[in-house]
């Protein structure tokens, strides 16, 4: 398995464990979502590129983008599950949260947030995944050192 690829899900499967347990009610939102999304591909590109030693900046972004994309993807059904688990919980609790009943408090503006929530999962999810290759990449790029300059040779020189 590429460094990379190894980089990616250990960083992603970090990032979908604070989604799912520590920030599980705030994912019910997405707004955690795109910030851990955006440290962990930062975080999972500069590891790839310290593992992985690429000779020029563009194949450090590759590799870092490479890594973030999967912590990423990771961290986007980390959202998705620390949101059914808020839902759950909520549920479990006596919570009135049932989509179809027509009586809950406050009508069908309660309907609509919950249909709002889940599309707002859903959209913060897929900007996770884009924020998470791009500060992959970013950083990749960064972090690669340039390749030693060679001096001309003497036969140009001449």
């Amino acid at each position: 398995m590429q460094p990379r690829t190894r980089i990616g899900l250990i960083v992603g499967a970090i990032g979908l464990a604070l989604n799912v347990f520590i920030f599980g009610f705030a994912s019910f939102l997405g707004f955690c979502g795109p910030i851990i999304a955006l440290i962990a591909g930062g975080i999972a590109g500069s590891f790839a590129v310290q593992q992985e030693k690429p000779a020029i900046k563009n194949e450090g972004a590759r590799a870092g983008a490479t890594a973030g994309g999967i912590a990423g993807s990771l961290i986007i059904l980390g959202q998705i599950l620390g949101g059914l688990g808020s839902w759950l919980y909520l549920q479990s609790s006596g919570t009135p949260i049932d989509i179809q009943a027509p009586d809950l408090p406050g009508g069908p503006a309660t309907q609509i947030g919950l249909y709002a929530g889940i599309g707002t999962v859903l959209c913060f999810g897929i900007v996770s995944v884009l924020l998470a290759a791009g500060a992959g990449a970013g950083v990749g790029y960064l972090v690669t050192s340039d390749p030693p300059m060679t001096p001309p040779s003497q036969d140009i020189i001449s």
